[in-house]
């Protein structure tokens, strides 16, 4: 007797669909079989398919509360644009800014997340409240100041000693991006990352106002400056990666550094178009994320993999589209180091169920219907730690209207 079981579900598992039943036992898969199995709780999946949870691998989910707020601006002018009224957040809206994301990512089929952003306190909260698992890190950025760069790190290892640890949360380093964070900085941060044996993200690359910058200021891109100072290594993730060379690309693979690729937001922000088929093809872990609502607008795993599979076939880059699948779920989790995104036993129980619908008609290759046909309405039910957290499309643990309600409060005085 399981304590809970999946039955009759069509399964994704080694890049097909196949018809059998879960078992879940705590927080972990503790059987696959096609033989029934029985359950305290049963979820019976006739005619759905069943997927491993959805990572976003790069977010600041707050940012919800600034969606549509800075539209149709490159991103050095939506960024200063952005910071001014990221002044004015505080803990109390970052929590119900987090609140919604969680929400909204749960309904769409994502089961973790990370996360940098600010009073990062309060994104820990949300995620404890709705079941969701994350990583989370406080977003550092020195400028270049060394005291301002101190107390930058005090602020992100104390969240780290509050926080590691806690059920369904990870911590990590996250120092912004090396336009706004010093060499010497971030040195400090790798310093302490090895020591701690922590994860650091990092934005990267994602412009070329950026890789021009870096060479002014380093004499090198960002991705070699990068590597010159022994930041780059396994558990090292970095966002974006846009501008990246065929010899870049190589550093990454050799170094165990994994890519988040935003395919919306680069879009969004005319940050150019990622070359992800070279780096799959190099052997480099690219997992996919929506980046912040606010250069999305959407936290919708479903229109992330469909918009990365048709921006490498514009560049007639044609990648089996099982392998995006693969990006937005096991490979987030295998860049963060935790044990999910497949369905496999002894893995963590972090998956959806999915019904499905007359856009996924007719059914002639069920993973190319996931690929392009589906719009995120399609998930049923969501399952993290071995919990249900989304059932029949209603969360269970968190009240979704009054989350909007504070939410809409909080952009009125946003704007004042």
């Amino acid at each position: 007797m399981f304590d809970l079981v999946i039955k009759n579900g069509l399964c994704f598992i080694d890049d097909r669909f196949v018809e059998c039943n879960i078992g879940i036992e705590g927080n972990r898969i503790a059987s696959i079989s096609k033989e029934k199995l029985r359950g305290e709780e049963e979820i019976n999946a006739k005619d759905c398919l069943v997927l491993p949870g959805f990572f976003n691998a790069h977010t600041h989910s707050a940012m919800t509360l600034l969606r549509g707020y800075a539209e149709a601006l490159p991103l050095k002018e939506w960024l200063e644009k952005v910071w001014k009224i990221e002044a004015k957040l505080n803990e109390t809206s970052i929590y119900w800014g987090a609140m919604i994301a969680c929400i909204e990512m749960l309904k769409h089929g994502f089961t973790c997340f990370a996360d940098m952003y600010i009073h990062m306190d309060s994104v820990a909260k949300a995620v404890q409240d709705t079941g969701i698992r994350a990583v989370l890190g406080y977003g550092m950025a020195d400028r270049g100041i060394p005291e301002r760069g101190e107390e930058e790190l005090g602020i992100a290892m104390k969240f780290i000693e509050n926080w590691e640890g806690r059920e369904r949360i990870k911590t990590m380093l996250t120092p912004h991006a090396i336009y706004t964070c010093s060499a010497d900085f971030l040195k400090k941060i790798n310093e302490f990352a090895r020591r701690k044996g922590l994860l650091k993200h990092i934005h990267a690359s994602e412009t070329l106002w950026e890789v021009r910058e870096s060479k002014k200021r380093f004499g090198k891109t960002p991705i070699s400056f990068l590597d010159s100072i022994g930041f780059l290594d396994e558990k090292t993730i970095l966002a974006h990666c846009v501008w990246v060379s065929d010899e870049e690309m190589g550093i990454l693979a050799e170094r165990g550094v994994s890519v988040t690729h935003c395919p919306s937001s680069n879009l969004k922000l005319s940050s150019g178009i990622a070359k992800i088929a070279e780096m799959v093809e190099k052997g480099v872990n690219v997992a996919i994320g929506t980046d912040g609502a606010a250069s999305n607008n959407l936290l919708n795993p479903f229109v992330e993999i469909r918009t990365a599979t048709l921006m490498q076939q514009l560049r007639r880059k044609f990648i089996p589209p099982q392998k995006f699948i693969q990006m937005a779920s096991e490979n987030g989790y295998r860049a963060y180091k935790i044990e999910g995104g497949r369905l496999e036993q002894g893995k963590l129980a972090d998956l959806l169920i999915l019904e499905l619908k007359s856009n996924h008609a007719p059914f002639y290759d069920l993973t190319n219907s996931i690929v392009f046909a589906t719009l995120g309405c399609e998930v049923r039910d969501t399952i993290v730690d071995g919990k249900i957290v989304v059932e029949d499309r209603q969360t269970i643990f968190v009240d979704e209207e009054k989350a909007v309600d504070k939410v809409l409060n909080i952009a009125k005085t946003l704007l004042l």
